[in-house]
């Protein structure tokens, strides 16, 4: 069942944060609460500043417009990187649909994607997902900084910046039809470093307590906000002390209209060690140096779904 509590909320509007300020460390306490405690936090802004209500509207009518192209044309989406292309049509997770837009800050990788959805072109499509992605992309390089300064740890912010890659996947839940089940997506953590989720106004989403399994907390879409959710690479490469997120979707029965949501996600090219400064005698080290390129592929393509925790069947010590 859903809860009243409250995921931790920040301010995210650029003139309330600076590097260094008082705000900035109370806001980077608050968020290391967050990430321990639920994994997740909710990044409020600015909506003229940030994500325009006018482009948050332009890229969930993108979003309509690709989850209602012919089967055939979404199969057509396929990555080298695990995971990462077409997923619907799976009949223990009837309600749920979706696909991903490979490095979608760059105009090429873009119009191929659209193009192979649309041989005619989407011009439209396209711009709508280049004019999302950078200034979501913006937020998340100064989320992540304030991640790394609230555990002492900010002089690998940079290397962390430069070896990032992103993926802008796409998720339908449809409407419940007679007999379907409520559950849109079950259980799970993200694979990635970080997603940075944008939901539309249907609600679903719930997070995982730590200490109740069976205690979940609501969170209700609002479209001046984006979700920070810890995937199990940030988990393993803080050395466990993050909690990557555990989270679901639910369908209510009575939801008229289809649930879009969508996600940044983000991916750390070659191998990541945990930073020393969060190894010592009281936290000694849980995980080996990892790729998580090849974790994707233990997880996708080596049997690691079956695992109760596959970061931790893939490279805990």
């Amino acid at each position: 069942m859903g809860s009243q509590i409250k995921i931790p909320v920040l301010d995210f509007t650029e003139k309330n944060l600076k590097p260094g300020s008082d705000s900035w460390v109370l806001a980077c306490e608050k968020i290391r609460y967050g990430l321990e405690e639920y994994g997740c936090f909710e990044m409020v802004y600015d909506n003229d500043d940030k994500v325009p209500l006018q482009l948050y509207n332009s890229i969930f009518s993108a979003a309509q417009d690709l989850f209602d192209l012919p089967i055939e044309t979404k199969k057509k989406k396929v990555s080298d990187r695990p995971g990462c292309g077409y997923i619907g049509q799976i009949p223990i997770i009837p309600l749920y649909e979706s696909m991903e837009v490979d490095n979608p800050t760059t105009f090429q990788n873009v119009e191929y994607f659209t193009n192979t959805m649309w041989p005619q072109g989407n011009e439209i499509f396209r711009e709508s997902v280049l004019s999302f992605s950078k200034p979501v992309v913006e937020l998340y390089e100064m989320a992540t900084r304030m991640v790394f300064d609230s555990f002492g740890i900010g002089r690998y912010h940079r290397s962390h910046m430069e070896s990032t890659s992103y993926g802008l996947r796409f998720f339908k839940f449809r409407t419940r039809q007679t007999n379907d089940t409520e559950v849109g997506v079950p259980i799970h953590t993200d694979k990635t470093f970080i997603t940075l989720l944008k939901q539309n106004q249907v609600d679903g989403l719930q997070i995982r307590t730590k200490d109740n399994h069976d205690h979940y907390v609501d969170v209700k879409p609002n479209f001046s906000s984006i979700m920070f959710i810890a995937g199990d690479a940030l988990m393993a490469w803080s050395n466990g002390k993050i909690r990557a997120c555990e989270h679901r979707v639910m369908v209510k029965e009575e939801e008229k209209a289809a649930r879009y949501s969508i996600g940044l996600f983000s991916f750390v090219n070659g191998v990541m060690h945990i930073p020393e400064e969060l190894v010592d005698d009281e936290w000694p080290l849980q995980y080996k140096p990892f790729d998580h390129f090849h974790f994707l592929r233990f997880y996708f393509m080596e049997g690691g779904t079956a695992s109760a925790c596959p970061i931790k069947d893939y490279c805990a010590v």
